[in-house]
């Protein structure tokens, strides 16, 4: 992945698609289908680029299709079920509304006998940190996790539960924070003396923000009962007619034990440093004549008349628990249409009440309307105190124990026990742990995209949702293109519609010419995390288009059920309402792959974005995911990109059985996907564009020569005068010439990996071959991005620019690795045996090394070393090195 950032577009496209009302026969089998409304979609799409949109450059206009998130699969129960999330991933803890302008959650916490104490505020999760472990150990996705976190001497354990109420939308939730010392804590000497005479402490802070502009948030201090829980905070929100944070702390009596704060914000990305103002700002320590050093406490105040954040702070001794329990009344309820959402007050609000015969003289006046399905809600059944006691105590603490082993359960049904023989000790606990991990890191964000247009304008996209996985939530806590489809592939086993409605956001992201951007940079929080430099996005600039992973796997199994002539299950009918949907959208990306990223030659490809102008080494390759893989040394247009050649026969077949499946006057345009796929997964097309026959391997081909370095050449001054230097890349012997590529690595693999080598073919059986020879890319731990054998094997690619694709173990490429040599290995061929031979010893050598790090880290990794397994690159990495759970349970995907 690249750090280089960007976003996308997409904005709320009001246009709805037509219900599902018809039922139709395809061969013998039920399918509910939408009308016959998709040909007509996909003429409408084929014709946009062409089309003059309006005042917006296309480049920051959507596409003109039906929006796939409200599709009636993920509205009603669903939308209200997901309705509240730990989508905040960059925080240690931290949960939201999945909506526009919603309610906040988070979690801080300090030591507050140390000396600088206001500087080690844990909140954002950070590398620098320096946390010992952190991550979750189980999560569902939906309704419970647990996490445990190591700081230093203290381990914290938060739970996240949530509990359906009837009649309360998004249900009740509860945030339980446990501290105690850290058992594996260092034996040193505390850094200050008085801290060894007295009982460790810590302070805990639970936050609630709103987005809204108009919403209120206040501190507040009453008993629910006596002994009990009591209320620290409420507010009103745009969603909810009013809402209440419930605190137990048993043993937090003492009334300097418990601080609170509510105070006016106008951005939410800074909260760490607000809270520490106010820290600083409320020392208390003359006015209360306490010993010791000043104490860091909030003021207990409101500082301002219409706060928008509150912030209760308990200060205790350790061991400690602390519940923090949210609970929430709706607005006035009344039946409304389906078709509306939420709406805001304002004058296209008061329009839409209006047309919908509501008026805006009723209660809906100066709130929004509460729709979920058309269903209307009542009030809840319990009290408020009830509900509380639910989420409290003995109450919570068999609600937890419920849920983890519904959790355990589940995981086992789906993945396996993973815990047998053949695999790691371990295996099964890291497994759950990066699943775990994948769901927790799951994100809900808003905002706008920051697009080049032409040479120097800079305008932002629609706002746009993006409910997403991320990659590691300490580095990389936003969405990325080429990372998704991989993670996509494990959700979609776990929970498939939760996948289908990431994958509906994704696409949802095209503009107006079929582009999605490769990195989304959505609202203030994710911005504040990525560069200034790296924040603008380029149309002409593309990604590996992973989501057609997941999207293939899933037309794969419609395809077998239409064929099956058997009852369909609602599971199966989604995926095929899921994909008709998608149709339009797919057509549009296919296109604009087709025109923007074609290579020299008919049938070849291209991809955009390389300069010839930088002293790398070998210029980069963002646009590939695969930034410094070498490719020719010296850019130009006739350059055709092995990868993106598969990526596009990957689409094209995916497209072509999507398209099969469809039923009726819906059946058009599968001949044209099927010959697209049929040239591109051609063996003699493939060959003529990409195979080397001097060596064998497949290969891009370009203006290249080996005879490159990076070399130190004096810097002069206005005189003459060396006043330094600077490293520059020089060719050293014979010029560039056309020709093919002669590193051997990933890129190599891309005809195996997309599985578009007959089973007979002698291609195949050279590339099985390859696999398994030390000098290029096999390793006991996994295989090594590029051969050791390559002229730029684990060269810097310019002197403050170290490998990344030149040596690591990538987990994703060797996922895919896999599950090809599992195809071959069932294929009837010659390479048969050989490729289950393989698959059985690099799934061992993955899983080792995979499993064994974690135990003795803590972490998954971003990526591996080559020579000795250990973890490289950023942590936790729980993007696509959470594969290992399908590589420890053998579970694979159909293309």
């Amino acid at each position: 992945m690249s750090a280089d950032a960007g976003p996308a577009a997409g904005q709320r496209n009001q246009q709805t698609s037509a219900p599902p009302v018809a039922r139709r026969q395809n061969n013998g089998l039920q399918w509910r289908t939408a009308g016959g409304a998709f040909a007509a979609a996909l003429a409408s799409v084929a014709v946009l680029h062409f089309m003059t949109p309006g005042a917006l450059p296309p480049a920051v206009q959507l596409l003109k299709a039906s929006r796939l998130a409200e599709l009636a699969q993920f509205q009603g129960e669903h939308q209200d079920r997901m309705l509240w999330g730990t989508y905040r991933p960059g925080l240690y803890f931290g949960a939201r509304m999945r909506q526009p302008s919603a309610l906040l959650a988070g979690l801080m916490w300090f030591d507050p006998d140390r000396p600088n104490a206001a500087d080690r505020i844990r909140h954002n999760a950070q590398q620098q940190d320096g946390l010992g472990k952190y991550g979750w150990e189980a999560h569902d996705g939906t309704n419970f996790g647990r996490q445990e976190l190591h700081d230093g001497d203290v381990h914290l354990t938060t739970q996240w539960t949530k509990r359906a109420c009837d009649g309360c939308l998004g249900g009740d939730w509860a945030l339980q924070v446990s501290a105690r010392p850290n058992a594996r804590r260092q034996s040193s000497a505390p850094e200050d003396p008085e801290q060894s005479e007295q009982q460790q402490r810590i302070s805990i802070l639970f936050y609630m923000a709103d987005e809204g502009d108009h919403n209120l948030v206040h501190t507040a201090s009453r008993p629910l009962h006596e002994g009990g829980a009591r209320i620290v905070m409420d507010g009103t929100s745009n969603l909810l007619q009013g809402w209440t944070v419930s605190m137990d702390a048993p043993g937090a009596s003492a009334s300097r034990a418990v601080r609170q704060l509510a105070m006016r914000v106008e951005h939410r990305h800074n909260l760490t440093d607000l809270v520490k103002q106010s820290l600083l700002a409320g020392r208390q320590r003359k006015q209360l004549h306490l010993p010791g050093p000043p104490a860091l406490l909030l003021p207990n105040v409101e500082l301002d008349a219409l706060p928008n954040l509150a912030v209760v702070q308990l200060t205790v001794p350790l061991p400690t628990t602390a519940t923090f329990v949210f609970t929430a009344s709706l607005p006035p309820t009344r039946q409304m249409p389906s078709r509306f959402v939420w709406v805001r007050q304002s004058v296209l609000g008061r329009a839409l009440l209006r047309a919908a015969g509501l008026g805006t003289d009723e209660a809906w006046e100066g709130s929004l309307a509460q729709v979920v399905g058309g269903k209307e809600r009542t009030q809840p059944a319990e009290t408020h105190q009830q509900r509380v006691a639910a989420l409290t105590g003995d109450a919570l603490k068999r609600l937890q124990t419920s849920y983890e082993q519904g959790f355990n359960q589940r995981f086992e049904r789906t993945f396996g026990k993973l815990d047998g023989p053949g695999l790691p000790a371990g295996t099964a606990q890291a497994a759950r742990a990066a699943l775990s991990n994948m769901l927790g890191g799951m994100g809900y964000f808003y905002g706008s995209s920051r697009v080049q247009v032409g040479r120097s304008q800079v305008l932002p996209s629609p706002p746009a949702a993006l409910f997403t996985a991320v990659p590691s939530r300490s580095f990389f806590p936003r969405g990325f293109l080429w990372d998704e489809g991989f993670h996509q592939l494990l959700v979609q086993k776990w929970d498939g519609r939760m996948s289908r409605e990431v994958l509906a956001h994704w696409l949802d992201l095209l503009n107006s010419q079929g582009w999605i951007a490769r990195e989304q940079i959505l609202g203030e929080e994710a911005r504040a995390r990525v560069p200034e430099g790296f924040v603008v996005q380029y149309p002409e600039a593309a990604n590996p288009p992973t989501l057609f992973l997941p999207l293939a796997s899933m037309a794969q199994q419609v395809a077998a059920a239409s064929a099956s002539h058997g009852t369909v299950s609602p599971e199966l009918q989604e995926q095929r309402d899921f994909l008709v949907a998608a149709m339009p959208r797919l057509h549009a990306w296919l296109q604009w792959f087709n025109t923007s990223q074609a290579g020299p030659v008919p049938g070849s490809y291209r991809w955009r974005g390389r300069r010839a102008d930088v002293q790398e080494l070998n210029p980069k390759t963002l646009a590939s995911g695969l930034d410094d893989y070498p490719r020719a040394s010296h850019p130009s247009d006739q350059e055709r990109h092995l990868d993106l050649l598969t990526w596009m026969a990957l689409a094209a077949r995916a497209l072509a059985t999507i398209s099969q499946a469809l039923p009726g006057d819906e059946h058009q345009g599968h001949e044209a996907y099927a010959a697209m796929a049929e040239m591109l997964q051609s063996p003699s097309h493939l060959e003529s564009l990409h195979l080397d026959t001097s060596t064998g391997y497949f290969a891009d081909w370009g203006n290249h020569t080996e005879d490159v370095r990076l070399l130190p050449v004096p810097v002069r001054g206005p005189t003459g005068e060396v006043i330094g230097r600077e490293i520059i890349r020089k060719v050293t012997g014979q010029a560039p010439q056309p020709r093919f590529v002669p590193h051997v690595g990933y890129v190599s693999l891309f005809p195996l990996l997309m599985r578009l080598l007959p089973p007979d073919s002698p291609a195949l059986g050279k590339q099985l071959q390859s696999l398994r020879d030390p000098e290029l890319l096999w390793t006991q731990h996994g295989l090594r991005s590029l051969a050791k054998s390559s002229s730029v094997y684990n060269k810097r690619n310019t002197e403050h620019d170290p490998p990344y694709w030149r040596s690591p173990i990538w987990v994703n490429i060797n996922y895919l690795t896999l599950a090809a040599l599992d195809f071959y290995a069932k294929a009837p061929g010659p390479h048969q045996s050989l490729a289950g031979e393989i698959h059985d010893e690099l799934r061992k050598n993955l899983l080792q090394n995979i499993v064994g790090k974690y135990q003795s880290s803590g972490f998954l990794w971003e990526n591996y070393d080559d020579s000795d397994g250990h973890g490289r690159g950023c942590h936790p990495f729980s993007g696509w090195t959470a594969l290992v759970v399908l590589i420890a349970g053998q579970r694979y995907f159909d293309l």
